[in-house]
């Protein structure tokens, strides 16, 4: 997600701006782990493991977090502006924006944490 000398990542994509608040939490868990493991956990699973235990800080339900999917080997600029819906966007925004990607409206408001 982060840009390089020869990289634009995902990270400086408009949605992305103010959507998120600890990427350096994030980065900080990634140079550990690289200077440990170099090249085997990615930011994602990072960003997976967190989440699930930041919910678990809370009081809330644990799962199995499935490591290791590596989904995808490059990161878009252009897909991440067009792709994903912003930090301010609506109900309706999202449900669009994840119903063209195939998800139901349950989905979205599992993933969304929107109360309806």
């Amino acid at each position: 997600m982060d840009d390089t000398s020869s990289f634009t990542g995902e990270k400086s994509a408009g949605p992305n701006a103010n959507s998120l608040r600890g990427f350096n939490v994030i980065d900080r868990i990634k140079s550990k782990v690289e200077s440990l493991c170099p090249n085997t956990v990615s930011c994602a699973d990072i960003l997976a493991v967190a989440a699930r235990d930041s919910v678990v800080a809370l009081g809330g339900p644990s799962w199995s977090v499935p490591l290791g999917r590596r989904d995808s080997t490059t990161a878009s600029l252009s897909s991440a502006n067009s792709d994903l819906p912003g930090p301010s966007s609506d109900v309706s925004d999202l449900a669009n924006a994840f119903s063209n990607k195939g998800f139901s409206v349950r989905e979205v408001v599992a993933l969304s944490g929107i109360l309806c």
